[in-house]
């Protein structure tokens, strides 16, 4: 594949999981950064692609420093033509650099869940994992690949794709993420984990089979991009 993407990971729990390994398995280089840490981000048209991963942090209040740095440098990615990947919080960021917005849900959505979706090819029914607290307007001219009862869970904008549920997701993080949030996942933890054990390869191959086509997308929308520039530079 001869990719190379940045990975902008917010916290210690949220690593890139199933992505990384099949990136590895891909020839694709990732470079992951902690995007909380840095006061710049690098230049993201030295990567030929993107992926914002999940965290804690919410867009729908006040945002701290790094989520305006991380919103901020999707938008500077868009307009370098470099496509972007935004999974649950990533996807709330993408959404938010242009032009949608993120909005409390009512109450959490936590559960395996399959879609109704516009392009199963692309985005699988299922089963997802989503684990969110907020629901993402997608931006003006985006195209819904996905939707659950909660809203919206994946679009597509110009080179860009944003899920709201987590196809990242392995055993060992799903264990992790309950144990660190027992208050959140009270009650419904133990389902989530059994269910895991029932759906996990259903989970991983459709997650594979999504960022394969992500990877797809990526290539031809930066092909023509670079082609674009070439053009204009003569």
């Amino acid at each position: 594949m001869s990719m190379s993407a940045l990975v902008l990971q917010t916290q210690d729990n949220c690593p890139p999981g199933l992505l990384g390994d099949w990136a590895a398995s891909r020839g694709l280089a990732l470079d992951v950064l902690r995007a909380d840490r840095w006061s710049e981000l690098p230049d993201p048209s030295v990567y030929d692609c993107a992926i914002a991963l999940g965290s804690y942090a919410s867009l729908a209040g006040p945002w701290a420093d790094w989520v305006a740095r991380e919103v901020e440098w999707i938008r500077h990615a868009d307009a370098a033509g470099v496509p972007v990947l935004g999974i649950c919080f990533g996807a709330q960021a993408l959404a938010v650099a242009l032009g949608g917005s993120v909005r409390k849900l009512p109450s959490p959505e936590l559960a395996w869940i399959e879609l109704d979706t516009a392009d199963p090819d692309f985005v699988a029914v299922g089963p997802w994992l989503a684990l969110h607290e907020d629901s993402i307007t997608p931006p003006p001219l985006s195209y819904e690949l996905a939707r659950s009862v909660s809203g919206p869970q994946a679009f597509m904008t110009g080179s860009h794709l944003g899920v709201q549920f987590h196809p990242e997701v392995t055993g060992g993080l799903l264990s992790r993420w309950i144990a660190d949030r027992r208050d959140l996942f009270a009650g419904v933890g133990d389902e989530l984990v059994a269910a895991a054990r029932d759906s996990g390869q259903a989970a991983a191959d459709a997650a594979l089979r999504l960022f394969d086509a992500f990877a797809v997308h990526a290539r031809v929308a930066l092909k023509a991009t670079r082609e674009t520039t070439r053009i204009a530079s003569r």
